[in-house]
């Protein structure tokens, strides 16, 4: 687990979304499941569930739901985002609410989330789908493929 935004935005695996101690110590009202079949746990009480089935995989449009969850973190007091080992999807979803809620490049929401979680790795189509994303913020890019490959490293 790793805390993005202190008390607001934290970036998870399964295991951090099913762990009950940790969900009420940081007193998370919101978990936002970005991964396909993942089973949470149903004593959580009195914490939103939000579940999408995203597949792990270069062919998914991952940019259709940029706006639908960046609101849904905005909106809750205290999110968890997570799916599978909270690497590619999770971090991707929360690097697009970086850049819309708090008017950062691509680049520089990328490099704010990894200060916080050195392991994430999005996949290079939702680099390339961030890419664009960030396009239609601010109608330019900040971020090469060449600064990618050095970045994931």
């Amino acid at each position: 687990m790793s805390e993005i935004i202190k008390g607001k935005l934290y970036l998870g695996d399964i295991l951090d979304a099913n762990n009950k101690s940790f969900i009420e110590e940081k007193k998370i009202t919101s978990i936002i499941c970005v991964a396909k079949k993942l089973k949470l746990r149903k004593d959580l009480f009195g914490v939103k569930v939000y579940n999408f089935d995203f597949e792990d995989n270069e062919g998914f449009d991952i940019i259709n739901y940029f706006h639908e969850i960046s609101n849904l973190i905005d909106r809750n007091k205290t999110v968890l985002v997570s799916c599978n080992t909270g690497i590619s999807r999770s971090s991707t979803v929360v690097i697009a609410y970086m850049m819309k809620f708090f008017d950062l490049s691509l680049q520089h929401a990328f490099i704010f989330v990894k200060k916080s979680r050195q392991q994430i790795c999005p996949k290079i189509e939702f680099i390339r789908q961030l890419m664009k994303f960030e396009l239609q913020l601010y109608c330019k890019n900040s971020v090469t493929y060449e600064f990618w490959r050095k970045m994931k490293n």
